[in-house]
């Protein structure tokens, strides 16, 4: 990085006021603004105007539902009290049903007509017993044969759900050529009303280099990727609220490298508190820096307002149907500012 110049904290997200928006004008007042709320068990669920205290939420999605056992038990962790928060506040909840990224207790939950029919009998009554407005899916990690049952699965539910006005939402890994052989995307996206487009994990735990999560230039690249399979209208685009904080050691001819997840705040702070220089790095348009300790290099590529409004941008641009952000609490409450001065 040339020409590194150190960035404070209170220049690396602007007020909103001192920004001047070109694009903003032009967003239709119907976009969705979600927001996806990890709920790790019952005693997350109290309280939620005290955790999401900003304003312009369309959707909250709280991880609620997951595939409990192989005979399509649901594990739930719904909270009617959370529910009627959000519909005191004008906000939708569309419950997250998730299999936890395991492959194989998703082909033996939905092997077979029963099992699946059992699954989608307990959402339907889940979504009655709750009062909640809508369903997303997130099945992860899906290969092989498991994906022409998910494909099953997804028809059927939302022949299930669609006659009772409940919206069915599927997030889909970023970019399609990680799923593409395993389900079809078509099929996929004319049985559900949204497709969410996970567009973060350019550089994930696996990754044998360190890199940004999500470089604007990959994200708008998959959009139109995504754009040949699905209309914008339907594409909701998900923004990460979080970095990678990138470890590299060097023994001898050895590179190990591996890397922590974390809030946008937390990484920052890390990164001052070891008098960092920032700088803007334009392969990325996410601030970069480094620091060394005890012989390791520490890197991180970290949104800020600047690399967020290029995302929001790109909503524009492509005339998407909105976004969601994974995941609350890991953005800086200033992104709030900035993501209601363009969808307000």
């Amino acid at each position: 990085m040339n020409n590194k110049v150190k960035i404070l904290l209170f220049t690396v997200i602007l007020p909103v006021a001192c920004v001047s928006f070109t694009r903003a004008d032009y967003i239709r007042p119907d976009k969705i603004v979600m927001l996806w709320d990890y709920t790790g068990n019952k005693g997350d669920n109290p309280g939620p105007g005290n955790k999401i205290t900003h304003s312009g939420l369309d959707v909250v999605s709280p991880t609620w539902f997951s595939i409990g056992n192989a005979k399509g038990d649901i594990s739930s962790l719904a909270d009617r009290e959370y529910v009627h928060w959000a519909h005191d506040n004008g906000i939708k909840v569309w419950a997250i049903f998730e299999n936890k990224s395991d492959n194989l207790l998703t082909l033996t939950a939905l092997l077979n007509i029963y099992s699946r029919a059992w699954i989608i009998d307990q959402i339907a009554e889940f979504v009655r017993e709750f009062d909640i407005d809508g369903i997303n899916i997130d099945f992860e990690a899906l290969k092989g044969e498991t994906g022409k049952f998910f494909e099953l699965f997804i028809v059927e539910l939302y022949k299930k759900l669609n006659p009772m006005g409940i919206t069915l939402s599927v997030d889909i890994p970023f970019p399609f050529s990680e799923i593409q052989g395993v389900y079809d995307i078509n099929l996929i996206a004319n049985n559900s009303d949204y497709i969410v487009l996970m567009a973060y994990n350019q550089h994930h735990g696996e990754s044998d280099l360190p890199g940004p999560v999500a470089a604007i230039q990959w994200v708008r690249q998959g959009i139109e990727d995504a754009l040949q399979y699905v209309s914008g209208s339907r594409l909701i685009l998900g923004i990460p609220f979080f970095t990678r904080v990138w470890l590299e050691n060097r023994k001898g001819n050895t590179l190990r490298t591996s890397s922590e997840l974390m809030g946008m705040r937390e990484a920052y702070e890390m990164f001052d508190h070891a008098s960092t220089v920032w700088g803007r790095d334009r392969s990325t348009e996410q601030i970069y820096s480094e620091f060394i300790k005890d012989q390791i290099y520490h890197k991180t590529w970290l949104e800020d307002e600047h690399s967020i409004s290029l995302k929001l941008d790109v909503i524009v641009d492509y005339d998407l149907a909105g976004m969601a952000a994974w995941r609350r609490g890991w953005e800086w409450e200033e992104t709030w500012d900035l993501i209601n001065a363009y969808f307000e």
